[in-house]
């Protein structure tokens, strides 16, 4: 009796795509993580993945993730957010220079409606 995993080759690719939300790209080669690396690489990885898989005879998973699933994957538990007043002066210059290139460039409405709460928070916006 046969089963629905004997009509799948044995040796294959599994590279779900990734969501708006997904950030990175973890590569699992036979369960092993052999690498990270950012979710604009998808389109390029996925059929270098699917050949790879077929060529060297190994089970290959590109798993997009957003930063919260990765820092799950490893087991990180984030600490708690500090107040925006404590930043530090540079890092906060470069938070709000980032917010406003996103602003510029962003095409999705939810990344600019996040810069923007992100830029009032920093007091760098008065709504």
């Amino acid at each position: 009796m046969s089963n629905f995993a004997s009509w799948r080759p044995i040796y294959r690719a599994m590279c779900p795509e990734p969501g708006p939300r997904d950030l990175f790209l973890v590569v699992l080669v036979n369960g092993k993580r052999v690498s990270i690396l950012p979710v604009t690489e998808y389109d390029k990885l996925r059929p270098v993945m699917e050949a790879f898989a077929i060529e060297q005879q190994c089970h290959v998973k590109l798993l997009p993730m957003t930063g919260g699933e990765l820092m799950n994957f490893y087991g990180i538990t984030p600490e708690a957010p500090k107040p925006m007043d404590t930043l530090e002066p540079a890092f906060r210059t470069q938070a709000v220079k980032n917010c406003m290139d996103v602003l510029r460039t962003a095409h999705e409405e939810r990344e600019r409606d996040e810069a923007l709460d992100l830029l009032t928070k920093l007091g760098a916006l008065h709504v």
